[in-house]
């Protein structure tokens, strides 16, 4: 009997145990998501304060500082032509990312708790010493019961706006709904470029995004849900 009590006692010690570490890796997981919502927050704040066609190189200098850890210039970046990327990215283990044709139960109990892959990224182009274009992109992961057989499905929600000079040669040809400004899907994502010339309650309406995607418990579906704006254009197609 001692021994029966014996062994039940570490059994349950055992499962505590396990149930801490889950636990444990549960709030570290999560509590990463939220460093990287805050950081993205505060990432968008930074290039929406960036000004395309008044912005300068010492703007576009001091902005790289601030995000040296994240940032990547392009090789051979000076003030005559220079391009940075910044990359925050939070990444799951493998072993919880969902993949096209398997079963996928870890990745599915990842999302009913709130633990998915995300990334915010943004960047900037100086020509001459002046801001030319800037941009700023989300990413997360879609449901993982999502996932298809097709190996060429993206599981990702991607969406990303741009500002540019260059918004003429972009949109060519195209017929546009809007003259300063176009929404498309390119691939697995959903594009939105406008021009300096847009109504600045419009250009603040473009880089207004959302990002509860980044912490709530529920995967997003819907590039709405990123870019209210840009899903709208999309859909006034």
């Amino acid at each position: 009997m001692l021994s029966m009590r014996s062994f039940l006692q570490r059994c349950r010690q055992l499962l505590f145990a396990v149930l801490f570490v889950l636990a444990v890796a549960w709030v570290f997981g999560f509590g990463a998501q939220w460093l990287l919502r805050w950081r993205a927050e505060k990432l968008l704040a930074d290039i929406r304060a960036l000004q395309v066609n008044r912005g300068t190189w010492s703007d576009a200098q001091q902005l790289t500082q601030k995000w040296s850890q994240w940032a990547t210039p392009k090789a051979g970046c000076t003030s005559d032509n220079c391009t940075v990327q910044i990359s925050l990215i939070q990444a799951l283990p493998p072993i919880l990312v969902a993949e096209p044709g398997a079963r996928n139960r870890l990745p599915r109990l990842a999302d009913h708790i709130g633990l998915r892959s995300a990334a915010a990224r943004a960047g900037f182009t100086v020509e001459h010493g002046v801001v030319t274009t800037k941009y700023f992109g989300e990413q997360t992961t879609l449901p993982a019961r999502d996932v298809g057989s097709s190996e060429g499905y993206t599981p990702y929600l991607s969406v990303s706006s741009a500002e540019t000079v260059h918004f003429r040669e972009i949109a060519g040809d195209s017929k546009l709904a809007h003259p300063n400004r176009m929404a498309q899907h390119l691939k697995s994502y959903l594009q939105v470029s406008f021009s300096p010339d847009e109504d600045p309650a419009e250009q603040s309406a473009l880089m207004d995004f959302r990002f509860s995607c980044l912490t709530r418990l529920r995967p997003c579906e819907t590039e709405g849900d990123i870019l209210p704006e840009g899903a709208r254009m999309i859909q006034q197609r």
